[in-house]
């Protein structure tokens, strides 16, 4: 018996101290982020694509859309799970870019055809990816900007994603292309974020 009561306190020490450490490296836990729009550091106005890395190393690919060039895209690695907002050619991807930085960020070239299938599922049957997508999701989440939104990788003055920015009071960072944005366990930006 007394080596039982010896080892009790050991081992309530021993699952305490691993559950603080699993808390910590939880706080520790690095979400990024990052867009994958027409125009590398730019926030362009057909933009919708972002993929999702959770630190186990999930990625989620989120509204293909038009501005992933294809399964074949460099900047997509790994797909776990794509998710579809909704079933909108812009979002589910009806026709596509060749390679990025072609056309103008208010008009991008998006001159690959992704028909009679679409973008989403032709990247998802290259990934071995899952397709996740619900019903329609409600108008405010379904509204878009379509609008240049930056220039040179700053908010451009006078527009929606300017005007929303002024009236948010939480923090605001806008997607630019190819910057890879990363969030702590406290869901704070620590890298990326403009």
């Amino acid at each position: 018996m007394k080596t039982k009561k010896r080892h009790l306190p050991l081992g309530l020490l021993m699952a305490a101290g691993l559950a603080l450490t699993a808390l910590a490296q939880a706080d520790d836990a690095v979400v990024k982020v990052n867009p994958l729009g027409s125009h590398d550091g730019e926030f362009c106005s057909r933009d919708r694509a972002l993929i999702f890395e959770d630190p186990n190393g999930t990625r989620i690919l989120y509204d293909a859309g038009r501005t992933v060039a294809g399964p074949d895209d460099p900047r997509l690695g790994n797909i776990d799970v794509i998710l579809v907002s909704h079933m909108h050619g812009d979002h589910v991807g009806d026709q596509r870019i060749d390679k990025t930085n072609q056309g103008s960020c208010g008009n991008p070239e998006t001159s690959v055809s992704s028909l009679p299938q679409s973008n989403t599922v032709d990247i998802a049957l290259k990934k071995k990816s899952t397709i996740v997508t619900g019903s329609e999701m409600p108008a405010f989440f379904a509204a878009k900007l379509n609008e240049v939104a930056t220039e040179n990788g700053k908010v451009v003055a006078g527009t929606r994603t300017a005007r929303f920015t002024e009236l948010v009071s939480a923090a605001v960072h806008v997607p630019l292309s190819g910057r890879t944005m990363a969030f702590n366990g406290a869901a704070g930006c620590i890298s990326g974020c403009n």
